[in-house]
């Protein structure tokens, strides 16, 4: 099922198809996203499918930072990047915190979580509606490049998602800058919109 960010329904249609175990296809400020709810362990292993990801771990978009703070271990480096980037194109990777419960294939038994809130208010506001979180890896196969608008999803990642948002051309047009701060120290894990330069802290 295909539907534009621009109808009333297009929310209360995703949030539908994910509060039921769903995987969804949605735009963000970078590029497009398939997901789920991150604790649906049958359909975060069906993203994993999806992708042809094998162990490699998923990430999560979180509706603001007080909601990541509940996923991983805080320190004064994340502080400072979810103070200055975010909501933007910032995945941070943190300690997952004690207790945070998740399917394996979210860490693949790493013990670090990779956390990002969106810029991009139709993807915050399913966040609100479904309780803070969502699996936000890039709507791709393994070896494809991320795509930036929904025709490109078809081709890349195939057409077993239950559910197709289409939001135009995303505005960055490249994935999130990763950095991974889970040691108190800033290792750059991909460069994307934010320019490496841009990360001193």
């Amino acid at each position: 099922m295909f539907i534009h960010i621009k109808s009333d329904e297009s929310i209360p249609m995703a949030k539908k198809v994910l509060l039921s175990g769903g995987v969804i296809v949605y735009p963000t400020e970078t590029v497009y996203g398939v997901g789920c709810i991150p604790t649906n362990e049958k359909a975060v292993n069906r993203i994993t499918l999806m992708k042809a990801r094998g162990d490699k771990p998923l990430p999560i978009l979180c509706s603001e930072a007080e909601m990541a703070f509940k996923l991983i271990k805080w320190n004064p480096i994340i502080d400072k990047l979810a103070e200055f980037f975010w909501p933007g194109p910032l995945t941070i990777v943190g300690r997952l915190k004690e207790g945070v419960v998740l399917p394996y294939k979210v860490t693949c038994g790493t013990g670090k979580l990779a956390v990002r809130v969106p810029a991009f208010d139709w993807t915050l506001r399913l966040l609100r509606e479904v309780n803070g979180f969502l699996v936000g890896t890039s709507a791709n196969r393994s070896g494809y490049g991320a795509p930036v608008t929904l025709s490109q999803t078809l081709t890349r990642l195939g057409r077993d998602a239950d559910l197709y948002i289409d939001g135009n051309e995303t505005v960055y047009g490249r994935e999130s800058t990763i950095v991974d701060v889970s040691d108190g120290k800033m290792i750059i894990l991909r460069e994307g919109a934010i320019p490496v330069r841009d990360l001193r802290v």
